[in-house]
């Protein structure tokens, strides 16, 4: 794998690590930094005696690394700092580096890098509210997703036409929902007000709030419906600065459709 050299732009300095797949404990034997594609030469090549064999000993199990970029878009100094940082709290001595480092999105593969950040324009083509998570963390369970998507928003009576909602990150659909109908805060089954002991996340002071939710289920990224959408860039429905909430239609259920400007002509 390498990143494609268009991206190289945006990812500019970075923080990676390296997991062995079969390490249940889910911490990496090695912390690195780098620009275009040194994470992946790295697996080819190191100066590093003990990651070498750490790799060498993965691969002889018909296996590879698995490879995480914890921080990108950051500048020499920053990726430095960030380096020094997560070498310090993860402890020297339980990592293969050999010294201590050097005084956006984050944890995520390689793989969705290259996606991201090469993402096409589409136009929307169903009545869709954009909702904008930022920030956005891929490795959340689907649930927590889900209700971090769906509630909890101060919206008007267009969210009713909405026939999907996007969860969308930086301009790009990240999950399709459907939207069976929408319901006042905290009226429906929510991992805030869900009482397992086990939920952390459970607030027993949580109160309704004069916003609204909706209920409906994910998209398989298999379903006809979530290929026209996932992994694509909406940034021109987003339109309103700071604001969460954006839609794909006007006010009266049309779609919105683009002048040459890229301008929409039915507000």
């Amino acid at each position: 794998m390498k990143f494609p050299s268009n991206i190289h732009k945006d990812l500019k300095n970075y923080i990676y690590a390296l997991y062995d797949p079969l390490d249940l404990s889910e911490l990496p034997f090695y912390i690195g930094r780098g620009v275009g594609n040194r994470v992946f030469s790295h697996l080819n090549e190191s100066h590093n005696n003990e990651v070498k064999e750490t790799i060498d000993a993965i691969k002889s199990r018909g296996m590879q690394p698995t490879v995480k970029i914890l921080l990108h878009a950051l500048t020499l100094q920053q990726a430095k700092a960030a380096e020094t940082v997560a070498i310090a709290l993860l402890g020297k001595d339980n990592l293969a580096n050999k010294v201590k480092g050097q005084g956006s999105f984050t944890r995520v593969s390689p793989q969705e890098l290259i996606d991201h950040y090469s993402a096409q324009e589409v136009t929307i083509k169903h009545k869709a509210i954009i909702i904008i998570r930022n920030p956005w963390d891929p490795n959340a369970t689907e649930q927590h997703q889900y209700d971090n998507t769906r509630s909890a928003w101060r919206l008007g009576k267009k969210k009713d036409l909405s026939e999907y909602a996007l969860l969308v990150h930086q301009g790009i659909v990240k999950r399709v929902f459907t939207v069976a109908a929408w319901y006042p805060d905290g009226t429906t089954f929510h991992t805030r007000n869900n009482p397992d002991p086990n939920n952390l996340q459970y607030r027993e002071d949580y109160a309704y709030r004069d916003r609204f939710e909706f209920v409906g289920r994910l998209l398989h990224p298999s379903n006809p419906i979530s290929k026209l959408y996932f992994g694509k860039s909406v940034k021109k429905y987003i339109r309103a600065s700071g604001s969460p909430c954006h839609y794909s239609y006007n006010g009266k259920g049309e779609i919105y459709k683009f002048n040459k400007n890229g301008k929409v002509s039915n507000p």
